[in-house]
């Protein structure tokens, strides 16, 4: 807020902050009272079993192969490791902007290329957390052989899912630059560029097919699992 040029947060500001923190913290405790009560259970599988969900394990007992739809998943931690890189480099820029200049920023003068303040924290916030979700994500898909049957069209859809996860975050990369530096008009901007908002600045088009990710992401474990 800077009240000197009337930005005051309003009611909605304090309504959906407090919503969210409340919704988060009522989530964390459900997750882990159910955890506790399953704790108690037979049949924990975590517990009591000769193999773990461990990646040797996963790999070099039972069936001792990688199969395809685990060895797809390989290319979301190498998109985890290059997004971790670009978030230490936009971390740099920012930082080197504060002192006024670095090798960084002459690197980039060399190419003849400008990037503002702006673009480098928003790159900052939302790269940490889409390389945090393409490792969680790949994961998650990686241990599911291991507890079910692998469905028929399982790897397309992982292949598809990675795919959409490439498509935002180039999308959103490209089109925060765009429309901070005015390369888009304002209703360009809104919907490839950014919508301003805190960790999630990319444009609503993204935004949507960051959702439909998501939604995808849950799908195949849901069928995986059923």
């Amino acid at each position: 807020p800077d009240p000197a040029v009337g930005n005051t947060p309003t009611f909605e500001t304090y309504l959906w902050s407090f919503i969210s923190i409340f919704v988060l913290f009522a989530g964390t405790m459900l997750v882990l009272y159910v955890y506790g009560e399953m704790k108690t259970l037979p049949g924990e599988p975590f517990n009591g079993r000769d193999w773990s969900l461990t990646t040797v394990d996963l790999e070099n007992k039972g069936d001792a192969y990688v199969r395809p739809t685990q060895r797809a998943t390989y290319k979301f931690f190498a998109f985890a490791v290059i997004l971790f890189l670009v978030q230490v480099l936009a971390g740099i820029l920012g930082a080197e902007d504060f002192v006024g200049g670095g090798p960084g920023e002459t690197i980039l003068g060399a190419f003849g290329l400008v990037i503002p303040f702006s673009v480098v924290r928003s790159y900052h916030a939302i790269v940490q957390i889409y390389w945090f979700f393409m490792a969680w994500v790949g994961y998650t898909l990686f241990f599911l052989p291991r507890i079910s049957k692998v469905p028929n069209g399982q790897r397309f859809l992982i292949n598809l899912l990675f795919a959409l996860c490439v498509l935002v975050g180039a999308g959103a990369l490209f089109g925060i630059y765009a429309g901070h530096t005015g390369m888009l008009t304002d209703e360009m901007a809104y919907w490839f560029g950014s919508q301003g908002w805190e960790f999630l600045e990319l444009g609503r088009f993204w935004h949507i097919l960051m959702l439909a990710s998501f939604c995808l992401w849950v799908y195949i474990i849901f069928r995986a699992v059923k």
